[in-house]
């Protein structure tokens, strides 16, 4: 946490094929999900370009997000992972491999999701449901591979995190 807050959060980079990284999470996370009795569906497709990676720091983004989108999906909801290529936002800029974890939970109040990915910040509802460092940490990790990180979020419909990482 003191690297991040420093910027100073160090990622050993390599060629890394983002789908394999998904279906592995998903293998992980699928016995959490049917024991919570939530869905998981995967919208990864196989056919997506290398990314420059650390594996390990990647994964614990995604055990956040996964892990706090099982948390948070009441029993009979879903949980849904995807991938997409985005596009280069300028003439010589990177493209992008956006992955998401959309879930049907309660969503978020419009007024905290300025403050999400602060450390320690809880929403007020969810305060003793973690440490308040979870996002905070991912946002370094994603920040440190020069991705984004970020939530849409519809209160009684759901919330969806994503980030950013860019193409080898």
């Amino acid at each position: 946490v003191s690297r991040i807050a420093a910027g100073r959060l160090r990622v050993e980079q390599r060629p890394l094929a983002p789908a394999a990284l998904l279906h592995e999470a998903a293998e992980l996370f699928a016995p959490v999900m049917a024991d919570a009795g939530v869905a998981l569906r995967r919208d990864i497709p196989d056919t997506l370009p290398l990314v420059d990676g650390d594996p390990q720091r990647l994964q614990q983004v995604l055990s956040n997000l996964l892990g706090n989108a099982v948390r948070f999906t009441p029993e009979g909801g879903r949980v849904t992972l995807s991938a997409r290529v985005l596009p280069a936002e300028t003439d010589g800029g990177p493209a992008w491999v956006r992955v998401a974890v959309a879930d049907t939970g309660p969503g978020i109040p419009a007024a905290d999701l300025p403050r999400l990915f602060e450390r320690f910040w809880q929403a007020p509802r969810l305060l003793r449901a973690g440490s308040g460092l979870g996002l905070f940490i991912a946002r370094g990790i994603v920040e440190a591979h020069r991705g984004t990180i970020g939530v849409d979020s519809i209160e009684g419909e759901g919330s969806t995190f994503w980030f950013t990482v860019p193409l080898r």
